[in-house]
C-alpha cells in the first residue's frame, strides 16, 4: 500500500479528483490523504475511492504552534503572488507551509512506511509504481525545477517530496515543518523567500539519505517546458530520453464559457508551446471538464 498526501481548498477540488483519477489508472493499491482547507472540499470529496479526508480545523485545534503560524510574516514570493496584500500573502504563506506540515503529520500520526507529498495540481501520465524502485536506497527524495536557477525559488520544486518513515526521513520532515512554523531559526533570513520551497536546498547538506530523482523520472511544469526537447511520446532532459511520469499544471485556467483553457498565463503560456504539451494539456482539461 502506497501513501500519498496533498492539500487543497474548494478551488482545487477538481484538481484533487483529477490527481486521484490519474493515480487510480495505474493501480488502486494506495491511499491519498487529503488535507481539506474548507468545508466545501471536505464535503465534495466524501466517499471518493482511495481518498481519506482530514479537516484543517482539527489540526489547528490540536497544535497551537500551527494555529500561531497563521500570523507568520509572508515570504517574498507570497507577497508577489498576493500583489502586496499582506493579509492575503499571510494566507498564501500558511497554505504553502502545509505541504511540509501535513507530510510530517502523516508520518507522525498515521505511521506509514513512507509518504509521498504531491501538489494537488499534478497529473500522472505513467505509473507511480515506477518511482519506487529508485526510493529503496534513500530516505528523502526531491526533484529539480529543471530551469534556470532563481535564487528566490531555489533549485528544487515542492511538486513531489518523498519521506521514508525512518530516522533520517522523519528527522528531515520534522525539521522542514519547524522551519515554516517558527521564524527564529538560522535559515529564516536566507531561505524563507518562497514559502517552504527554498528550504529543500538544505536537505542534502543537513541530512543523510537524500536522493535527487531527476535522472530516474521525467516530469514537466510550465517553468521548464522550454528546457526540454520532445521525441514522440518521450521528453528529453540533459540529452536523455525519459517517459513522462507527471506534469505539474501550475496556474492552469479553465474557460468554461468557451470550453477551452489557458495553459499557464502567470508563467507566460496562454497556449501550449508544442504538440506534446498540447496533447497532455488537452487530456488534463478533458478530465477536469468531466469529458
Amino acid at each position: 500500500m502506497k501513501n500519498f498526501c496533498t492539500v487543497a481548498d474548494r478551488n482545487f477540488c477538481d484538481r484533487v479528483l483529477a490527481l486521484n483519477q490519474s493515480l487510480y489508472k495505474h493501480g488502486d493499491d494506495y491511499t491519498l490523504h487529503l488535507l481539506c482547507l474548507d468545508d466545501e472540499i471536505y464535503n465534495s470529496t466524501k466517499d471518493i475511492k482511495n481518498i481519506i479526508r482530514y479537516h484543517i480545523d482539527d489540526l489547528l485545534k490540536e497544535d497551537t504552534f500551527l494555529s500561531r503560524s497563521l500570523e507568520n510574516p509572508p515570504s517574498r514570493e507570497a507577497l508577489i503572488n498576493s500583489r502586496g496584500n499582506i493579509e492575503a500573502a499571510k494566507k498564501v504563506q500558511f497554505i504553502w507551509s502545509l505541504s511540509c506540515y501535513f507530510s510530517w503529520w502523516c508520518l507522525d500520526k498515521l505511521d506509514p512506511e513512507d509518504i509521498l507529498y504531491i501538489d494537488a495540481d499534478i497529473y500522472f501520465y505513467s505509473s507511480y509504481k515506477s518511482l519506487y524502485p529508485h526510493l529503496k536506497d534513500c530516505s528523502i527524495g526531491i526533484v529539480e525545477h529543471r530551469c534556470n536557477y532563481n535564487p528566490d525559488n531555489g533549485k528544487y520544486n515542492v511538486g513531489i517530496v518523498y519521506f521514508k518513515n525512518d530516522i533520517d526521513g522523519y528527522k528531515c520532515s520534522t525539521w522542514w515543518k519547524n522551519c515554516l512554523l517558527f521564524t527564529n531559526h538560522e535559515y529564516y533570513s536566507t531561505h524563507n523567500t518562497c514559502g517552504e520551497q527554498k528550504y529543500l536546498e538544505l536537505f542534502e547538506t543537513l541530512f543523510s539519505g537524500v536522493k535527487v530523482l531527476d535522472p530516474y523520472i521525467g516530469h514537466l511544469a510550465p517553468w521548464n517546458f522550454l528546457f526540454h526537447s520532445y521525441d514522440g511520446d518521450k521528453i528529453i532532459w540533459k540529452g536523455e530520453k525519459q517517459e513522462l511520469l507527471y506534469c505539474h499544471f501550475s496556474n492552469f485556467k479553465i474557460d468554461k464559457k468557451n470550453h477551452t483553457y489557458s495553459l499557464a498565463p502567470r508563467h507566460g503560456f496562454e497556449v501550449p508551446p508544442n504538440k506534446f504539451i498540447k496533447d497532455i494539456a488537452d487530456q488534463y482539461y478533458n478530465v477536469l471538464a468531466g469529458r
